[in-house]
């Protein structure tokens, strides 16, 4: 996987790769635009390659925008980790 601006997390035995895109949106009737945000995450075993597609849970925030990026990357990590929860199970 090419190392562009993605964020990794360990948790629960998993590795969960964030990325944080920005995407600009026209403002009819304006001359500016307006910048959003949204992800994309990868759910792989601890050490595994996130780019094999065998291995790999992806998630995208698809329609769901963000006004920042944090608000953007806490939303990506926190959907990651109910991947993570609903794969591996209720914790012990």
């Amino acid at each position: 996987m090419q190392q562009e601006d993605w964020r990794v997390e360990g948790y629960r035995g998993m590795d969960a790769y964030v990325l944080v895109t920005s995407n600009h949106d026209a403002v009819a009737g304006t001359v500016r635009d307006t910048q959003t945000w949204g992800y994309e995450v990868r759910v792989a075993q601890e050490g595994m390659d996130p780019a094999d597609a065998g291995d790999t849970e992806r998630l995208a925030s698809g329609a769901h925008v963000f006004a920042t990026r944090h608000a953007a990357e806490v939303a990506a990590f926190a959907a990651a980790y109910a991947l993570i929860d609903k794969l591996v199970g209720p914790a012990q």
